[in-house]
């Protein structure tokens, strides 16, 4: 009799369990998305879109909102934050008007003023692009000038002030840039995008470079986005599985906790490994374990938080 009893008792605790998980995840899958990492380009404008091989059949066409549109909806995204491809400064208008019919989803652009940040070019254009409330900043790639003069520091205090936001892709910029960027002005909402342009080749990561992700995370001004999971492998197609991931991700969490951690997918450069449900699927994969407030924060709280756009 005590041993049926037992076996009762084990049977609704294994039952409770179980429901209790299954809600836990059904609760979670309704948490609504922003993408705060999406390409758009069409191969007819005049810079095209020079940094994908032509021999690329998988990129190398154009990726307007006709193609992303249905994509996102099908993957409850409910706000995108449309990142420039380049740094062609017509681009930064073309990015707003491409997706004016579509404020509901596409809920910011990004641009690039790379080409004129810290010349006195940078004020008349971009008071222009801030007169579109759905600018809410712009992206620093390709870097123009030798070193962070005061004139750099001077228009980025103007983007501040403006309540801009700031995207910093690493390469031509370093870590030591970013910190020193979040010191000089500290009210710029600062990103760096991909988890700082690391990349992995399924070895333990450099200590080094550790060591400035982590002095660059004790800004609390500076965000680190969840983007770019795949490409931040230099084989592709890149694993699907989450192992290989846990490392920096745990890493950025560690770092700049859960309160400056904000998802982008990067389509459709993300297209190279896999599709978009599987971009979400995975980071999802690392996120649920983390509970609720983390999911929240990541996918859609962060971003708003960040830069300032709203879901209804």
């Amino acid at each position: 009799m005590a041993n049926s009893w037992s076996q009762f008792i084990g049977c609704v605790l294994l039952t409770t369990l179980y429901f209790n998980t299954t809600a836990l995840a059904e609760d979670n899958s309704d948490i609504p998305i922003i993408d705060t990492h999406v390409h758009l380009w069409d191969l007819n404008r005049p810079e095209g879109i020079y940094w994908i091989p032509k021999d690329n059949n998988t990129l190398y066409r154009s990726m307007l909102p006709q193609v992303h549109e249905p994509i996102a909806l099908a993957n409850q995204v409910k706000g995108v934050v449309v990142v420039q491809a380049g740094q062609s400064l017509p681009d930064n208008q073309w990015n707003l008007d491409i997706t004016a019919h579509n404020k509901q989803l596409y809920r910011g652009v990004v641009g690039n003023l790379s080409e004129v940040v810290g010349t006195e070019n940078f004020s008349p254009l971009f008071q222009h692009l801030c007169k579109d409330e759905r600018y809410v900043g712009f992206r620093l790639s390709g870097r123009h000038q030798n070193e962070l003069s005061d004139a750099f520091f001077r228009d980025l205090k103007i983007s501040a002030d403006q309540g801009k936001t700031v995207d910093i892709l690493l390469g031509k910029y370093s870590l030591e840039d970013v910190a020193t960027i979040a010191e000089r002005v500290p009210s710029l909402r600062i990103i760096i995008d991909h988890f700082g342009g690391v990349q992995l080749d399924g070895q333990p990561l450099n200590a080094d470079w550790i060591q400035q992700f982590k002095a660059v995370g004790k800004y609390p001004n500076v965000y680190c986005k969840v983007s770019a999971l795949y490409g931040r492998f230099k084989q592709q197609p890149a694993p699907a599985d989450i192992e290989p991931y846990q490392e920096i991700m745990n890493l950025a969490l560690d770092c700049f906790s859960e309160d400056r951690l904000v998802f982008g997918s990067d389509w459709p450069v993300s297209r190279t490994t896999g599709d978009y449900a599987s971009v979400i699927r995975l980071t999802r994969n690392w996120a649920d374990g983390k509970g609720r407030d983390l999911v929240e924060k990541l996918f859609y709280r962060n971003a708003m938080k960040f830069y300032g756009v709203q879901l209804p």
